[in-house]
């Protein structure tokens, strides 16, 4: 279920912000009461704390934009905690791939050693 990120007061007379550094982006996770936005008034500058556990699914306002208090600044999907870190374990196995590449350039550099590669450097020259 989505669950807004709304600009809070800040005080009496301030009726709108302006949006600092996002300290968390769309997709990351976040617990309840961490920091996830700065905004600037005139008079100070203030983190805008998780309302619930989650993962941030949209941010509606950038850094340097201008919002009214009381608006939908990002949407936030709680419980969804669990969908991060099954992501990040895809992520690495993407990454094991890579690694085979540079180890045939290095088993290429050395055509002598391998006879197997040794073919492709005959018909190459």
């Amino acid at each position: 279920m989505a669950v807004e990120l709304v600009v809070p007061e800040v005080g009496e007379s301030i009726t709108e912000v302006q949006i600092g550094q996002w300290l968390k982006n769309e997709g990351e996770q976040v617990q309840v009461d961490q920091g996830v936005v700065e905004i600037e008034s005139d008079k100070a500058t203030l983190e805008v704390p998780a309302p619930v556990t989650g993962v941030i699914s949209r941010v509606l306002k950038k850094a340097g934009e201008t919002a009214k208090v009381g608006e939908v600044i990002a949407y936030l999907e709680e419980g969804t905690v669990a969908v991060v870190p099954s992501e990040e374990k895809a992520a690495p196995q993407a990454a094991p791939p890579p690694p085979p590449e540079p180890e045939a350039q290095a088993s290429e550099a050395a055509p002598d050693s391998e006879g197997a590669q040794a073919p492709h450097r005959r018909s190459l020259s």
